[in-house]
């Protein structure tokens, strides 16, 4: 096994401390793969995968992370920010993790995003989307803990902590709760093959939204290293950070769906969100294939 990881690039070993697994790497421009075990790695540094920012930028950043304690679940640099106060009585909320339903503890229910109250997302044609524009958060507590010139590492840490897999739990309930909403077709009860079928197509249904439910994880991960691309770690190109809002609006958007949208309509809403991010990753892999294409004229290798 050795000697097949030693004389082949396209075999690499599982870096999981808990597999043994030699892992054949198919296809050119391939930047990380996923074992039989599960574990998906970098096929470069070993590491998670970290598209589109390079192995060196990934270093760098990790090691400011866990300098700064960045990557706790009580990180204050990022929940103190999060507080607005609630539109019916006026009470600050905290915002710490989690979706952007909120509910005082007053009783009244709106919009994290925008402040609307929640009821009023309910578009009447069907869809779930904001009433009103996105309203700008307080940043007061956000510049005594960060220089507010680290916006893309900041950003990058939010994104982080919005794919951690306690927040894909929750999506998993929304899922269901979405399919709930879809009616069932109409007709005998005591027919066992049309009962038959509605719980097949049920199950697919299901199937397909929590697909879109680990989808949203991977957004964030992509918009949490295309923010470490942006930031400049290891002089990386900044061509990356026109992506960085049209991806992370677009997991906000699904989130919000799963979470409010009902029947067939919402599901649309997230297929189609699904299509638009899968075009814009695409321009990002062109992206990073241009600066691999640049690293190879300036040094004759290529360098991770």
């Amino acid at each position: 096994e050795k000697s097949l990881v030693n004389l082949s690039r396209s075999y690499v070993k599982c870096p999981s401390k808990s597999c043994s697994n030699i892992v054949q790497v198919i296809g050119s421009g391939i930047d990380h793969v996923q074992c039989r075990c599960s574990h998906e790695f970098c096929i470069h540094c070993k590491q998670e995968p970290h598209f589109p920012a390079t192995c060196s930028a990934y270093r760098l950043y990790m090691d400011e992370v866990y300098r700064n304690g960045d990557f706790i679940s009580d990180y204050n640099a990022i929940t103190q920010i999060k507080g607005r106060n609630c539109i019916s009585c006026n009470n600050f909320i905290e915002k710490n993790g989690g979706c952007n339903h909120m509910t005082c503890r007053c009783g009244a229910e709106f919009c994290w995003t925008c402040t609307a109250y929640w009821k009023d997302h309910n578009a009447p044609d069907g869809t779930f989307r904001c009433p009103k524009e996105a309203v700008s958060l307080q940043e007061e507590t956000l510049a005594k803990q960060h220089s507010t010139s680290r916006r893309f590492y900041i950003n990058a840490i939010d994104h982080h902590h919005a794919r951690i897999l306690q927040n894909q739990s929750k999506q998993k309930e929304n899922a269901k709760r979405l399919l709930g909403t879809i009616p069932l077709d109409k007709g005998s009860l005591f027919d066992s093959a049309l009962v038959q079928s509605q719980v097949d197509k049920r199950q697919s249904v299901l199937r397909h939204l929590y697909e879109m439910v680990k989808y949203v994880a991977y957004l964030h991960r992509i918009c949490e290293f295309i923010a470490v691309s942006a930031e400049g770690y290891g002089n990386n190109p900044s061509e990356f950070r026109n992506s960085l809002q049209p991806l992370a609006i677009a997991a906000f958007n699904m989130s919000q769906i799963l979470e409010g949208g009902r029947g067939y309509k919402a599901i649309e809403q997230i297929n189609q969100l699904y299509t638009t991010s899968e075009k814009i990753i695409e321009r990002l892999r062109r992206a990073v294939t241009l600066r691999e294409l640049r690293r190879i004229n300036t040094t004759g290798y290529i360098t991770s």
